[in-house]
Order: C-alpha cells, then sequence, then structure tokens
C-alpha cells in the first residue's frame, strides 16, 4: 500500500498533494494592500490570472496580474471600467481571458455592463459595453470561440441560458417554445460542433417536471428540440450532461417512482444515451438502503466527470437535522423542534463507459459533517494514478485514490491544512481546491482572525500550488 503526503511551504502539510518543490508555490495577497475581492482564475498551462478592484471616487479599477504555471509573475496591467460597473463572473478558454461586469449603482444589478477580454499571451485587452443583461447574479460563465454563455435566475425557481457573441451590445436568452417556466439543470457546449446541448428542467419545481434537451447554435437560434421519454413509472429530476462522443452525449441525474414506494428502492440515479435527437434505453440504478432516519434522507445531485474513458456522476446523501427545546407557558411544557443544519452521509459515485453502461459504484461516507447550506461537496479527478476522490470540510482535506474499477488504492485519509498556533485567537480559513493542469491543483481562499472589527481582522488572500503523486 503506498502512502501519500502533501507538502505546501509554510509547514502546510495534507494529504495526497505534493508543493512543486525549487519553485515558488505559495502567494499571499493582503486585504489592505489589494482587495477584500479577489478572484482567481486558471489558465491551464497559461498559469493563473489574479483579478481585483480598487476604487477612485465613483470610477472603479480592474487590475489582472498574470502568473506562469510556477507562480511567478508575468505581467500586471489594469483597466478603468465605467462607473457603478462590479466584477460579476469570469472564464478563460484558449489564451483568452473574459470578464463580465454588471452595472450596480445602487442595491441592485441593472441591465447594462461590460464584457472584458484579455489575451494571456500578448497582454492585449478590448472591451465592449453590454446592454440587455440579467438582472440577477450571473453564474457558471463559459468562454468559447466567439461566444460567452452564462445562466442566470429569471424569476421564482426558474434561470435562463444566455449567450452573448464577443463584440455584439446585446446579450440573447434561450427561448424554449411553449415552455414557460423551466429552469436550466446543465448544458454541454459542443465546440468543433458548433452548437450547445441543454438540459432544461420544465416545472422543475412539481412532480410532473419533463427534461427537455435543446439543441442551438452558438448565437442561441434553437435547432432541435425532444424531451426525454415518460415512463409513467418514474420522473426524471434532474440532468447533467457531458459529451462522450462526436455525436453522442451521455445524461445522467436522480429519479423517483411518481407512486409512494418504500425506502430507497423509489429513487436511484438514472443514465442515458443522447444523440440526433434519440435516447438510448433508460438505465435505472436504485439507491443502497440508508438506515439513518432513512425516511427523511434527500439527495443532492453533484458534478459529472469524465476522461477519455470514463464519466462520473456524483449525488450526495442527507438529512435536516434538529434538536428539540423544552418551554413552559403557564407550567404547560412545549417542545419544539430548532434546525441544526443538514446533516450529510455519504457521497454516491456512478462510473459509466463511453456507452452509458455502468462501470462501478462507490459509496464514499462522510465524517461528521454538519453543514448549513445545501452544496455539493466530493470532487472527483481522473489521474495517471487512479481516480482521485477529494473533499474540504473547514480545515481538513479528505482523499482517497482508487484505479478504473473503483478497487482502493490508498484510503480515506484526513489531514489538518492549516494548524492552529494560537489557540486564544485562532484563524479561520475559507478555501477552494480546484484542479489545475496534468496533476497540479491550486488551493486558493482567505484566511482572517474571527474576532475584533473588520479592519483588525485584515483577511489575507492566499494561493497554493499543489501537485499530486
Amino acid at each position: 500500500m503506498r502512502r501519500l503526503c502533501a507538502i505546501l511551504c509554510l509547514s502546510l502539510i495534507a494529504t495526497g498533494l505534493h508543493a512543486q518543490s525549487g519553485k515558488a508555490v505559495r502567494l499571499e495577497f493582503p486585504s489592505e494592500k489589494y482587495s477584500t475581492e479577489l478572484q482567481c482564475v486558471l489558465c491551464d498551462t497559461e498559469g493563473v490570472c489574479l483579478l481585483y478592484p480598487t476604487y477612485e471616487a465613483d470610477t472603479a479599477i480592474s487590475h489582472i496580474i498574470h502568473y506562469d504555471t510556477g507562480l511567478s509573475p508575468v505581467a500586471d496591467t489594469s483597466i478603468r471600467i465605467p462607473p457603478h460597473n462590479t466584477y460579476t463572473a469570469s472564464a478563460y478558454h484558449d489564451g483568452g481571458l473574459y470578464v463580465l461586469y454588471q452595472e450596480k449603482p445602487k442595491k441592485k444589478k441593472g441591465p447594462g455592463g461590460t464584457l472584458l477580454r484579455w489575451d494571456v499571451r500578448t497582454h492585449r485587452m478590448d472591451t465592449t459595453s453590454v446592454r440587455n443583461l440579467p438582472t440577477d447574479d450571473i453564474t457558471r460563465l463559459t468562454a468559447l470561440d466567439g461566444t460567452v454563455l452564462f445562466t442566470c435566475p429569471t424569476g421564482k425557481d426558474n434561470s435562463n441560458l444566455f449567450f452573448l457573441p464577443i463584440g455584439q451590445p446585446f446579450a440573447r436568452g434561450l427561448f424554449l417554445k411553449d415552455a414557460p417556466s423551466y429552469t436550466i439543470d446543465d448544458f454541454w457546449a459542443d465546440t468543433p460542433g458548433q452548437r450547445v446541448v441543454t438540459c432544461a428542467n420544465i416545472a422543475s419545481g412539481g412532480k410532473d417536471n419533463v427534461i427537455r434537451v435543446c439543441e442551438s447554435d452558438l448565437e442561441g437560434n434553437v435547432l432541435s428540440m425532444v424531451d426525454m421519454p415518460d415512463t409513467g413509472a418514474f420522473r426524471f429530476q434532474n440532468a447533467r450532461i457531458t459529451q462522450v462522443g462526436t455525436d453522442r452525449f451521455l445524461i445522467a441525474g436522480t429519479y423517483q417512482l411518481r407512486k409512494s414506494g418504500t425506502g430507497n428502492t423509489a429513487t436511484g440515479v438514472y443514465a442515458v444515451l443522447y444523440g440526433g435527437g434519440v435516447f438510448s434505453e433508460v438505465e435505472l440504478f436504485p439507491y443502497e438502503p440508508i438506515k439513518t432516519n432513512q425516511s427523511e434522507v434527500l439527495y443532492l445531485p453533484g458534478r459529472i466527470y469524465r476522461d477519455s474513458a470514463h464519466v462520473a456522476f456524483v449525488t450526495e446523501s442527507f438529512y435536516p437535522e434538529y434538536r428539540y427545546s423544552t418551554t413552559y407557558a403557564y407550567g404547560v411544557p412545549t417542545t419544539e423542534p430548532i434546525f441544526m443544519g443538514y446533516r450529510f452521509l455519504n457521497a454516491e459515485v456512478h462510473v459509466f463507459d463511453n456507452q452509458g453502461h455502468l462501470a462501478g459504484k462507490y459509496s464514499f461516507p462522510f465524517d461528521n459533517m454538519l453543514l448549513t447550506n445545501l452544496t455539493s461537496h466530493l470532487s472527483i479527478a481522473f489521474t495517471r494514478s487512479g481516480t482521485l476522490f477529494y473533499y474540504l470540510h473547514g480545515e481538513e482535506l479528505v482523499t482517497m485514490l482508487t484505479d478504473s474499477q473503483l478497487n482502493i488504492l490508498d484510503p480515506i485519509r484526513s489531514a489538518t491544512l492549516f494548524p492552529q498556533t494560537d489557540k486564544e485567537s485562532p484563524l479561520v480559513y475559507t478555501t477552494a481546491l480546484r484542479p489545475w493542469y496534468e496533476d497540479f491543483y491550486l488551493l486558493s481562499g482567505y484566511r482572517f482572525r474571527n474576532t475584533g472589527s473588520p479592519k483588525t481582522r485584515k483577511p489575507v488572500y492566499f494561493i497554493n500550488k499543489l501537485r499530486y503523486q
């Protein structure tokens, strides 16, 4: 059994990840010198870009610092953006850094904005004033050849996919005829095919929802639409999509029986191939029974991961946890539940081949994870050493390595990323770990003291380069 260890500079130790020796692997950015609004964009083998604003009167200045893969500085530039514009989202694609700013004259965002494109190789930039932007928080910005895509809420429990061609002044939303209420579960941009395949969840808040697969060009013109087959016995609750061939896509999600079922046999994971407007036969994989609070267990769909031969779909089980408090009114006791958070139990990982058949599944347990927000935690990376499972929980990094058949090569290990040296005034860390390129990862986030006023906390943004081996 191999033992994996991780060493970062400044005595930072973790499991399974190594700092690159002989080069700077950690950078720090104190808030008093930079900002508390830093954003870090991974640019593949071109390095990493750090974005932050500074303000002069009513004008904002957007700063971009470019570092190479060794975290050595390459370029430092800045540009004035229109008044009341604020950073919204960013993405990297083929040598270009794309940054979208939205108007925010007061508390609410307006329909105007600015799209910035910065060439990380030549360090040239250009900007385009944009109108007709949605006024909610933009998420998941993706850049392609000539087009920027993003999703955004369009009302209560609804969202849409928007297309913003480079150099054009208007953003255009996807229009699905006869579908007044829907949300975008996922989309896949097929750059060589010059199209976008979108999974829209029609009437997603009800028990009669339908997953509609829509193909469009890169400007948002709908080419075809088809609904996933309605079996009558069960419904598809959500969908994640990835490309597995030239004209073939794998869609996976969770399903639920329409009629009342018993335990976890009533729900599970489905997988189906899609291509050319046609679906293959749907395969169903019921969840394994969970003993703890089984009637209250819910499932959160996570991301879908792929390499050249496999696709992994992650779902996480949890249940709401309460403690009970007894109060007395006129001598009469009353017991009331107090919500404590969501108790995460485990992550179910289903691995498929490119034909949509199940190649293996694994249940990854969570250790004492009680959270107040519903977000997916477990990530997967297909490496040269095997399939790496990892997640962050507070200041702990948890990892596990398996082969392609999910046989364990290195067991679940947990390590403290940031040992505390001051027990009276401990540091607080907010962190994110993202795959970068090859077997390299980037750990980033803030550290600050959780005592005193905001001025005395002095948050520091940091980035660490790590390598898995």
